[in-house]
């Protein structure tokens, strides 16, 4: 292949033909008993297969790190979208008070509760991702994490400077140019896609942090109407007490449905908007692979052509191996490419429509609330 041709080179097989929709070996779910011991934490997994409930099994935290460092590194093929694992949430007292200090104010006392719930919702997302992967869903670790009572013995993974120093070499060729359009234009979207979720996935976890403020806020109005009751000796005090009562119930269920508006919210749109932040990641690392393999083609067509004869054999070999890895990762590539974009913008909607509709009923549902007290009070003073 000539020096010139290179930049318009383009990964010779062709696409493979759609396959028939892939079918989940296993369900799972995540039930609702958390088990923690100091930095331990303990998930409860139900496994069914056609509708039977094969397994119910433990799984720490750790067990899920060492299932993602399997699933990263133990795939044959490139141009796989790994799914993302979630972010650890904070266990100990410590991280804890500082994570509390970041979302109410640095000058609240209140300690965030442990979000089990929400972590549960997350490692199931992320189970779920995995085994409806054509590829992915039947990896032997991930049927071991599975099946086995036990987890698998995990050792535990460090990157070494030589491995820190080659994702930095590997990072210096994002900038190439790609040889094929669609992969170019799938680069110049992640570019900007990348950004701008991962700021609307911190604006609304500001909304949300925002909603626990007021409901905190609210916390302490009740506590001081509750306070502020006076001795039942003359009418006037008592008919105060009377409206007081009913208002700081009132304020009491708007603290709850304040709160409760923020966990399902959370739920709703925030960890959604989460997960693609770090799929578009994923997927970003997954480019960045097939380029790097399109950077050794190029690099080993230009060592073909000045190969001298004694070494033209070996150099046509490793340009052979070199196609091959591009070509089968850039069909890999193009069927996921299709399939996450269809996933992402499918459930991007949903979460989107969900919510929407949510937000009217909590709205009447305060409403509903206020107007109860405001005409139990006119009542009074009637």
């Amino acid at each position: 292949m000539e020096e010139g041709s290179l930049s318009g080179m383009s990964s010779g097989a062709s696409t493979p033909e759609p396959q028939a929709p892939f079918t989940p070996k296993f369900n799972v779910r995540l039930g609702d008993r958390v088990t923690k011991d100091g930095d331990c934490v303990k998930f409860t997994l139900h496994v069914s297969q056609n509708g039977l409930t094969v397994q119910v099994l433990e799984r720490e935290y750790e067990d899920f790190e060492y299932l993602d460092h399997c699933m990263t590194t133990s795939q044959p093929s490139h141009g796989l979208i790994i799914p993302p694992l979630p972010q650890r949430s904070a266990v100990d007292p410590y991280n804890a008070e500082i994570q509390s200090k970041r979302l109410m104010g640095k000058g609240s006392k209140t300690l965030i509760a442990d979000e089990f719930h929400k972590d549960s919702h997350q490692l199931q997302k992320y189970l779920e991702l995995l085994l409806s992967h054509p590829v992915l869903g039947k990896n032997e670790k991930l049927h071991d994490f599975l099946t086995l009572k036990d987890a698998p013995p995990r050792t535990k993974v460090k990157k070494g400077l030589i491995s820190r120093l080659s994702d930095s070499l590997d990072a210096r060729k994002s900038s190439y140019p790609d040889s094929e359009e669609f992969f170019q234009k799938e680069r110049d979207w992640v570019t900007k896609y990348q950004p701008a979720i991962a700021n609307a996935s911190d604006a609304f976890n500001k909304i949300t942090f925002a909603q626990l403020r007021i409901g905190h806020q609210l916390e302490q109005i009740v506590t001081a109407l509750k306070l502020s009751n006076c001795p039942n000796d003359v009418v006037h005090n008592k008919q105060f007490n009377i409206i007081n009562c009913l208002f700081h119930e009132c304020m009491d269920s708007i603290k709850n449905e304040t709160e409760e508006k923020a966990n399902k919210e959370d739920i709703m749109l925030g960890t959604v908007q989460m997960l693609w932040n770090h799929y578009i990641q994923a997927e970003s690392a997954m480019l960045l692979d097939r380029t790097c393999l399109m950077v050794d083609y190029q690099s080993c067509n230009r060592a073909l052509d000045k190969a001298k004869p004694n070494r033209k054999e070996a150099a046509e070999k490793a340009k052979k191996e070199a196609e091959v890895a591009f070509e089968e990762c850039s069909d890999a590539a193009r069927q996921e490419i299709k399939h996450f974009q269809r996933q992402r913008v499918q459930e991007m909607q949903d979460s989107v429509e969900q919510y929407a509709a949510y937000q009217l009923t909590s709205a009447r549902t305060t409403l509903n609330t206020l107007s109860q007290a405001l005409n139990q009070i006119k009542a009074i003073n009637l």
